[in-house]
């Protein structure tokens, strides 16, 4: 796991928003190889052991389906990488469930932050940061640059947590078939996929300040 994420993950426990703490146990050119995550608030604690994040251990110990399908071609590396905008940066991407089979592609196209929930398998350790078992999106708001959602994850409840941690302008990408979220502008869309991207909430934004020379003192009289 990327330590340098942990800025970027919050505790998806009934309670206010919290950053989690990290201690690691062994620990390679800033990846966590061993180690945990701790909730100052409720005080639960997430293991990492070779560089996977159980979130909850009984359903990351869960058998993963076998893939029935080859890793994917260029083109589709491509067209996905486009399609989230990816970029270099310290905003991470989140790719979920079947969509990690695009990890380690993508890691040769940007140098991006990569965080894959319930990939197929863990071939992409050490190249990305793998989350097993998370219910919600285990992320602060506005704090991820794009997400890739595959049907599995695609939710009402894990899709409205996706909107939220989105930033603004973030990109998500979903089946055709998934309605458009609330809280995302669609841009392009085929028979495969749309993309869209996170709106700009403006209630959150305070109002504008007008610019302009301030008042002239009132002059003194000559005996003033």
């Amino acid at each position: 796991m990327l330590l340098a994420l942990t800025d970027h993950l919050h505790c998806t426990g009934d309670h206010a928003a919290s950053w989690l703490v990290a201690r690691a146990d062994a620990a390679v050119r800033g990846w966590m190889v061993e180690g945990e995550l701790g909730c100052p608030m409720c005080d639960v604690t997430r293991g990492i052991r070779g560089g996977v994040l159980s979130w909850d251990p009984a359903v990351a110990a869960q058998p993963v389906a076998p893939l029935l399908m080859t890793g994917p071609d260029d083109d589709s590396v491509i067209r996905l990488a486009a399609l989230l905008a990816l970029v270099e940066g310290s905003a991470p991407y989140v790719l979920c469930g079947d969509m990690g089979r695009y990890a380690v592609a993508l890691g040769a196209v940007a140098d991006a932050p990569l965080v894959l929930l319930d990939p197929p398998d863990d071939s992409a350790a050490g190249l990305a940061t793998i989350i097993r078992g998370a219910p919600r999106m285990p992320f602060a708001d506005r704090s991820v640059r794009g997400i890739a959602l595959d049907a599995v994850h695609a939710s009402a409840e894990r899709v409205a947590y996706a909107v939220r941690v989105l930033a603004p302008g973030g990109r998500m990408v979903a089946g055709s078939d998934l309605a458009l979220p609330s809280g995302i502008r669609e841009l392009a869309r085929d028979d495969r996929h749309w993309v869209g991207e996170r709106v700009v909430d403006h209630s959150s934004m305070s109002a504008p300040v007008a610019i302009g020379r301030a008042p002239a003192a009132p002059r003194r009289g000559r005996n003033g």
